[in-house]
């Protein structure tokens, strides 16, 4: 893959990784806001890095950063931790959803996009002994047992129109996440023009990405704020 300088890239035949990987690495939309796109970068989160294809060249274009994903689907999970395990102790992929609160999530296997599709609920009563339940985590969490240091100088975000529930709910990580990029989900009824608000509430400076308005949200914090 040329996003990994030639490397090679672990994708499941008879599934939709391959299209997935060579969306992203074809348009650069694992990068963050230009002014963060420097080979300094030390801490990376993303949520929601299904196979791993934006995590791996993450981690191919910032040799120095540790570099952190969180995906809930385990089949996703295990590609994704094979993808990154070049990078040895610097990089790890965590099972878990993202949510505003710490509990149990119930997969919702009924999108059309594939293994990068599915969306999850809260757990109910209802659900039968058949349900996929997968731990759920709030970002502050996350970060509070993987990564509790420091500035976080980017965070990837995509999980499949949950970005309104867990923006809403803010939290401290707002503090130490310095820069952003979250996919909008217009399928699923959160528009880019619904995220930028959202995070300018939260207090970063937000917009659309020139090359995909409609579908892609870069954010900084205010450099009044260190960023």
């Amino acid at each position: 893959m040329r996003g990994l300088g030639g490397a090679k890239l672990w994708v499941r035949p008879g599934t939709s990784d391959l299209r997935n990987a060579s969306y992203y690495y074809s348009s650069d939309l694992y990068l963050p806001p230009p002014r963060f796109d420097r080979p300094d970068l030390r801490q990376v989160l993303e949520i929601g890095s299904n196979m791993g294809a934006a995590l791996t060249a993450l981690g191919h274009r910032y040799p120095d950063a540790r570099i952190l994903g969180v995906e809930p689907d385990p089949g996703n999970v295990a590609v994704a931790q094979k993808n990154v395990a070049r990078y040895g102790d610097r990089a790890s992929v965590v099972q878990a959803g993202i949510w505003d609160a710490d509990t149990d999530l119930v997969v919702e296997r009924t999108s059309v996009h594939g293994e990068h599709g599915f969306t999850v609920r809260s757990r109910e009563e209802s659900d039968g002994a058949d349900a996929v339940v997968i731990s759920a985590r709030t970002i502050d969490t996350i970060l509070a047992e993987h990564m509790p240091d420091g500035e976080i100088d980017y965070m990837h975000v995509t999980i499949e129109g949950t970005e309104r529930r867990v923006f809403a709910a803010g939290g401290d990580w707002v503090n130490r996440i310095r820069s952003i990029r979250v996919e909008a989900h217009p399928a699923f009824h959160y528009p880019a023009a619904e995220c930028i608000a959202q995070l300018e509430a939260l207090g970063y400076d937000a917009w659309p990405d020139p090359s995909f308005p409609h579908k892609w949200v870069f954010a900084e914090r205010p450099l009044s704020q260190g960023a």
